[in-house]
């Protein structure tokens, strides 16, 4: 015979709430991460300026 299961009522399941500490360094790292992907922006943007630069003129920037 098959046994029947109780109709247990279901806990909720408890999250656990990040420390301040964790927070912080969850921030630090999507920082990061966003920094990582600006400098790679910038040295894309480097790349082609350098590439679409026409001959016979030079940048007077310094």
């Amino acid at each position: 015979m098959a046994k029947h299961k109780t109709n247990k009522p279901i806990k909720p399941i408890k999250r656990l709430e990040p420390t301040q500490e964790e927070k912080y360094q969850q921030e630090i790292l999507e920082l990061k991460q966003k920094l990582h992907k600006a400098e790679l922006d910038r040295d894309i943007l480097k790349a082609y300026a350098t590439l679409t630069k026409k001959p016979g003129k030079t940048s007077q920037h310094k």
